[in-house]
């Protein structure tokens, strides 16, 4: 999974040096530390598609540890599936190496291999530490550097990966409401499935997907 980030064309946007580390599955605890909530979303991700593929199991027999955000949620979907949630994993952090910034950050991406044949990106940003985006021009909260332009890249990197390994789908969370028509423009839709009226109703976390192969 490696091979999906676009390191070169990362650097291109730069002068200075980016440095890209990567955690993969033999590092989950060091991801379970480093990006817990996405980790827990990851096991609730799965959990959604089992409970709507008409499991007979009581939809909040997890829920401690949903309230909990248990980083290690998909160990306890496994147990209950008794079927591997988790099959592969790749976190990247990429920074720009000029002792000059005071953040450094230019690329997060976490994206796993899971139940029930889907690729889930659970975190991605492409960000220009150069360029702090106004107050008068944030469009949500986190909106604090330009982005980069480099998703639709790594999406295409994304399906030829998917392709090639016979995975069915992609799918995400669109965090908030006006990331929706965004992903939207990238081929993904919302899920058709009670979760997501649910997310949609409040407005947060709403379940997409698009067909790999």
């Amino acid at each position: 999974m490696e091979e999906i980030y676009p390191v070169e064309e990362l650097q291109e946007k730069f002068e200075a040096e980016v440095s890209v580390e990567y955690y993969f599955m033999k590092d989950i605890d060091t991801i379970a530390k480093l990006e817990p909530s996405c980790l827990c979303e990851i096991g609730g991700n799965a959990w959604m598609h089992y409970v709507e593929s008409g499991a007979k199991v009581n939809p909040r027999k997890l829920s401690e540890h949903f309230d909990n955000g248990n980083p290690f949620l998909f160990r306890e979907v496994e147990k209950v599936m008794k079927k591997k949630v988790l099959q592969d994993i790749v976190l990247v952090h990429a920074k720009v190496q000029d002792p000059e910034l005071e953040n450094k950050i230019c690329g997060q991406f976490l994206l796993a291999r899971v139940y029930p044949n889907n690729l889930h990106i659970s975190d991605v940003e492409f960000s220009n530490p150069y360029e702090p985006v106004p107050e008068n021009e944030k469009k949500h909260h986190f909106h604090e550097y330009r982005s980069l332009g480099l998703f639709a890249k790594l999406l295409k990197n994304i399906i030829v990966y998917g392709k090639k390994n016979s995975i069915a789908k992609i799918t995400l969370s669109a965090a908030l409401d006006h990331q929706i028509k965004y992903f939207e423009s990238h081929g993904f839709n919302i899920e058709n499935n009670n979760f997501s009226k649910d997310a949609l109703e409040h407005g947060m976390s709403i379940p997409m997907e698009r067909k790999c192969i």
